[in-house]
């Protein structure tokens, strides 16, 4: 891992009635994010019977993933805990200050890398 790069890893449980528009909404954010060159990973992941989905954000520096999470806490925030039954956060520890406070609701999960790799 790069010492910058900022890794969140979201777990969301989403209720049987709430599928479609969760989706709707993942389709909305997943294009939207699409267009910013500092995500690096954006997945969304779902368990077979789309009641838990998975959620893997990697932003190459602090401004960049202060500049998704702001755009997601201004515009998506609300309708997307208004969707989801819970959610619950693992996030390497050099998250900033803002990304910090805007999940802090969730009380993530630090973690620091100690081994491994990637090759990009």
């Amino acid at each position: 891992m790069s010492e910058q790069s900022i890794h969140i890893h979201l777990t969301v449980s989403v209720p049987a009635d709430k599928k479609a528009e969760f989706h709707s909404l993942m389709d909305t954010l997943v294009a939207r994010t699409e267009q910013e060159p500092g995500t690096l990973v954006y997945e969304w992941y779902a368990t077979a019977d789309g009641l838990t989905w998975h959620i893997l954000e990697r932003y190459a520096d602090a401004e960049n993933g202060d500049l998704h999470v702001k755009g997601f806490a201004e515009n998506y925030a609300a309708q997307f805990f208004d969707i989801v039954d819970g959610c619950t956060a693992i996030v390497s520890d050099n998250a900033t200050p803002y990304i910090r406070g805007v999940l802090e609701g969730i009380a993530p999960l630090y973690i620091t890398q100690q081994g491994g790799f990637n090759r990009f």
